[in-house]
């Protein structure tokens, strides 16, 4: 198995893990030169020379020996067990006491004086005999060097005069030298502890823990220690790991402590880059995968939680970041625990930390939005008791209003929005449970429409009214129409009022008209929008005509929201009248943009054999020029236009879609064509409005949606012209139509295919005709008309 690799992405790890680590070879290196040391004097010098030393290099051997044995023999956490010294010396006072004086003030003065004056010998060890150690262990290194040093100096080494003794001079010098580079190596390393200071600084700075320096620093002190162990542990740390240690450690200081360091690191992560995105996704992953630690934070968010206020709000700043992550099925009271921070308790009025029950609250709203994403956490909060009115409290209140938009009542009304935004939107059973008690509370349901009739909301607000009220309208099952059909009513009628005042705001009259499309969709809310007021249609096809509209967007919605109110409104009153009547007079404008130029023969028939280079009967001379001058432009200017040429095709998509609808309704209520094409496309023969609708189906072959839905669109209207009226079709153009549709199936197979399949996987597939059915349409038609003619 492959080893283990330190990640030096994370600042601490480069900083003080490294260091770590060269504080522990540095360590290793200082005893391993104390061991070699005691070694040489006693075996090689102490063992073969004793005889032949000096007194000098006798004592000082000697002494080098004694001062360097406390620190190569001690263990590498003596200095961390000596910390608490002064506790066992307070035990040792009690033990002696305690034996010698049992019966506390009961007892003769003489057992008192005899226990003082032991007290007292026991004391004086620690000056007499412990200190001294102490201090050989601390600075025998020093001592050591400083021998050596003077021997060095002195160099007056006496030479044997037996032939076997010549190598002591030798010998003592490198046990000098080693010594003195033992003492070199153990002051490099007192000199680099001052490092620290800055190393935790630069940390901190790195990661904003300024306010929390000193658990920067107990994280270097710990390294340290472990590194001198093995240094290996520099790998198997970092940050995030050393918090979640702290935050699963049972004390609730360590926890604090933790807690605080994973909260400053998931608060000021920084995901600009993929490297950053990457390591602040896995700091979400390691702690989401703990399931005690994840226990434990929510724990800590309970208002009665023994950690106190101060841990609940870093607490809550944590699970804010974890909340996507959080299986509320696997802890069955954190919703309740979650819940708690946005509610409202008369501690919040009586103590002065309202500061921080505003972020709490912030950040339930915040805990329940994300939390919401997943359908299961949606069950959970569906079924909490109590939780749905915490959550729609801010706008069944009318927050908003009654404080008059202030800051803060309009975050909250905003955070409130968004949880009740993701609720409605919820699959399944759930979703409709939860659609269906948002709708029950009245309160909440004229809380937003004050927030669409108010011009002083800001428009984040708006647009999630919006976005509620249509999944509310769409997704109500009939008990709940029947039971909320007035508001519902009266929300269906604001749509298409702001949808076409230029007035508002743009992103705000796309989302009216986005709702206003997916709710056209039916007859009873086809009958409603319709009856809004009296110009509903009037200001649809204004916003629908050329160059009424800057935004294609908003001609495309127009175009889309009358058909759907032209195919399903049943009712024959004025309203059906006016609507046929303005249709009628839109159709010819609205073909005009889009039906493209036909060359023709002197049969009324397609001209065929174009060569290469020449334009298109799409083209006007304007489209062949820029396509000349396409080379010339930059980059930009090319996507810049290939998107206007997209946003165009989708367009013309729509408004195709509108007149095929409006033709099929014309074409078999008037059975005379000529008079027909003449009315919805004045100057055409019927022939010629063929050729153009075939055109379409001939060169819109890109494999895009909006392409295949002008096949579509332009091959139905060809079909329903063959099948009521086929005298004006000659048998030439038939074959070429023919042709061209069978080409566009090859051309646009790959696309429909991943079309059909994208519906069926969102729910069952509406069934509609696709090219190749209309093919097969077409040349049953044709096959059953040869017969005749023949």
């Amino acid at each position: 198995m492959a080893q283990k690799v330190a990640d030096l992405r994370w600042n601490e790890v480069r900083y003080i893990n490294c260091y770590a680590l060269f504080m522990g070879y540095l360590l290793m290196a200082v005893r391993g030169l104390g061991f070699l040391v005691i070694t040489w004097s006693t075996v090689v010098l102490l063992g073969g020379f004793v005889s032949n030393l000096e007194k000098k290099d006798f004592w000082s051997l000697t002494i080098i020996t004694l001062v360097l044995t406390p620190r190569v023999s001690a263990d590498v956490g003596l200095k961390g067990k000596l910390r608490y010294i002064g506790y066992s010396i307070l035990g040792l006072t009690h033990a002696i006491v305690a034996t010698l004086n049992p019966n506390g003030t009961k007892d003769t003065w003489p057992r008192r004086l005899l226990a003082a004056v032991v007290l007292l010998c026991h004391l004086l060890v620690g000056p007499i005999v412990v200190c001294p150690l102490a201090a050989l262990y601390m600075c025998g290194p020093l001592f050591s060097a400083g021998i050596s040093a003077w021997r060095l100096i002195e160099h007056d080494y006496v030479v044997p005069k037996k032939e076997e003794h010549t190598h002591l001079q030798p010998a003592l010098i490198v046990l000098y030298s080693l010594a003195m580079l033992q003492g070199f190596l153990f002051c490099y390393r007192f000199y680099s502890s001052f490092a620290r200071e800055d190393l935790v600084n630069d940390v901190a700075e790195e990661y904003k823990m300024n306010n929390i320096k000193e658990a920067v620093e107990e994280y270097l002190r710990e390294t340290v220690n472990k590194c001198e162990k093995d240094p290996a542990f520099f790998k198997e740390t970092n940050l995030a790991t050393y918090a979640v240690g702290m935050i699963k450690s049972e004390s609730s200081e360590s926890f604090l402590s933790g807690a605080k360091i994973l909260d400053a690191l998931l608060e000021h992560a920084p995901t600009v880059t993929a490297e950053e995105r990457t390591l602040t996704a896995e700091l979400i992953s390691l702690v989401a995968s703990s399931s005690h630690v994840l226990e434990k934070l929510l724990q800590a968010l309970d208002s009665t939680s023994p950690y106190g206020e101060t841990i609940r709000v870093v607490a809550a700043n944590i699970v804010t970041h974890l909340a996507s992550r959080i299986p509320l099925m696997q802890f069955p009271q954190g919703i309740q625990r979650i819940g708690s921070l946005i509610d409202i308790s008369q501690q919040q009025f009586e103590d002065d930390w309202r500061n921080d029950y505003k972020k709490l609250m912030e950040n339930g709203f915040v805990i329940l939005r994300k939390l919401a994403a997943d359908e299961d956490n949606c069950r959970t909060i569906s079924n909490a008791q109590g939780l749905l009115s915490k959550v729609l409290a801010p706008v069944s209140s009318d927050l908003l209003h009654l404080i008059d938009h202030e800051a803060w009542s309009t975050t909250i009304a905003a955070a409130s929005l968004q949880v009740m935004c993701r609720l409605v939107a919820a699959p399944g059973e759930t979703g409709a449970r939860l659609r269906r008690q948002i709708s029950s509370d009245k309160e909440a349901i004229h809380g937003m429409e004050r927030i669409l009739r108010c011009c002083g909301c800001s428009e984040h607000v708006r647009i999630l009214t919006i976005q509620i009220l249509t999944h509310l309208a769409m997704g109500m099952d009939e008990e709940s129409v029947r039971v909320n059909k007035e508001s519902r009513e009266n929300f269906i009628k604001m749509l298409p009022s702001i949808f076409t005042d230029e007035a508002k705001d743009c992103s705000i009259r796309k989302l009216a008209g986005e709702a206003l499309l997916k709710l056209s969709q039916s007859e009873n809310n086809a009958a409603i929008i319709l009856k809004a007021n009296d110009h509903v249609v009037r200001d649809l096809s204004k916003i629908l005509l050329l160059g009424a509209a800057p935004k294609s967007t908003n001609r495309i919605m127009a175009a889309k929201t009358l058909k759907h109110l032209y195919v399903h409104y049943k009712e024959n009153d004025e309203y059906l009248r006016a609507l046929k009547e303005t249709m009628e007079d839109v159709m010819p404008k609205i073909l005009r943009e889009i039906l493209p130029p036909v060359v023709l023969n002197g049969n009324d028939t397609l001209a065929e054999n174009r060569t290469y280079g020449q334009s298109s009967p799409l083209q006007s001379p304007t489209d062949i020029e820029a396509q000349v001058r396409a080379p010339q432009d930059d980059g930009r200017s090319n996507n810049n236009s290939t998107c206007q040429q997209n946003d165009d095709k989708k367009l013309h998509a729509a408004l195709l879609s509108l007149a095929m609808a409006i033709f099929d309704k014309l074409i078999t209520q008037d059975h005379n064509l000529a008079q027909l094409v003449d009315k919805i496309s004045p100057g055409d023969s019927p022939t010629s409005f063929a050729n153009k609708l075939n055109e379409i189906v001939r060169t819109k072959s890109q494999p895009m949606a909006s392409c295949l839905s002008m096949m579509r669109n332009a091959s139905k209207m060809v079909i329903s012209m063959m099948k009521h009226s086929d005298s004006y079709l000659k048998e030439h153009f038939l074959m070429i139509f023919i042709q061209s549709l069978s080409d566009a199936c090859k051309a646009m197979s790959c696309i429909e295919s991943s079309m059909i399949l994208y519906s069926a996987n969102r729910g069952p597939v509406k069934p509609h005709k696709t090219l190749t059915s209309l093919l097969k349409e077409a040349q049953e038609l044709v096959g059953s008309k040869e017969p005749k003619e023949r």
